[in-house]
């Protein structure tokens, strides 16, 4: 017997919610159940696709279930599951155990400079090189991203202009949706998301692979729906360390693939007058 198409009122405790309907589920939303209630601190640190992969189901039976249970989506769940175990610090800072008289400023901010290290390790080199090719080359860059990966985007968008590459990004969703629709084959979009969920902006980016444009995802989870809907995925965190994935500093190892993507850019561009010009004009206004 399957459930209603309803959604169960949403309590405090999903783990409660599940077990409380499980033998009601679906049998392919039961499996995701299953796997959540064996291993829920697993499952706070893993993409929609991840969770999926391990449940023997599609991420789109993920979220469904996730909505049944009241929550918008996965990350919503994932955030309820994380607050249950008594880990909200998720996205914070874990409790460092190796020298716990250290001074916290440095405990902190060693963590997040190991995780961006093992981050750079991670990017797959091909995947870099093709991005770069497809930046330097293109007649337009759009940068997209959402929430606060929409802030990553726009400082994207000014650094890449200074080299004189045609880069833009907009705040608001429905501009880069709209936006992206008008790129052409020999354009780009960059998509910028760290749980590689953010439903605006795979929207965004599939309309923009719908116009012929090269689609890069810059993301901090492998199969996740971003990197299924691009062309090329950069994934900048260790697969093997899913907790450094919720250190605080997690944006600046995206700004750092940014960062590198735009040395290799202004490498591959023609000498031009337009680098000079720019810093000219930054420092005229002072920015």
């Amino acid at each position: 017997m399957s459930v209603s198409s309803e959604t169960f009122f949403q309590a405090d405790r999903p783990s409660t919610q599940l077990r409380s309907q499980l033998g009601r589920l679906p049998d392919a939303e039961r499996r995701v159940g299953e796997v959540l209630l064996s291993g829920a601190g697993v499952a706070i640190h893993e993409s929609v696709g991840q969770l999926a992969a391990r449940a023997g189901v599609s991420p789109a039976t993920v979220v469904r279930l996730s909505r049944r249970l009241g929550y918008e989506g996965f990350a919503a769940l994932k955030i309820a599951i994380a607050q249950e175990a008594g880990s909200v610090n998720q996205f914070g800072h874990p409790p460092s155990e190796r020298d716990p008289s250290a001074a916290l400023q440095l405990q902190a901010m060693d963590a997040e400079a190991e995780s961006i290290q093992r981050a750079a390790r991670s990017i797959d080199g091909d995947a870099f090189a093709r991005s770069r090719t497809a930046i330097a080359d293109a007649g337009e860059v759009l940068f997209t991203g959402v929430g606060g990966s929409a802030a990553l985007a726009a400082l994207a968008a000014f650094r890449f202009s200074s080299l004189g590459v045609r880069a833009s990004s907009s705040p608001d969703a429905l501009s880069q949706h709209l936006r992206a629709g008008t790129l052409a084959a020999n354009d780009a979009c960059v998509a910028i998301s760290h749980t590689g969920e953010s439903r605006d902006t795979i929207e965004a980016v599939r309309t923009a692979g719908r116009t012929g444009a090269t689609t890069i995802g810059i993301t901090s989870f492998a199969g996740s729906p971003l990197t299924e809907a691009v062309d090329v995925a950069l994934v900048c965190a260790d697969a093997q360390d899913a907790a450094a994935r919720e250190l605080f500093a997690n944006p600046i190892a995206l700004v750092s693939v940014l960062g590198a993507l735009h040395a290799g850019v202004a490498l591959r561009l023609p000498a031009s007058a337009a680098p000079g010009a720019a810093a000219r004009l930054i420092a005229s206004h002072q920015y």
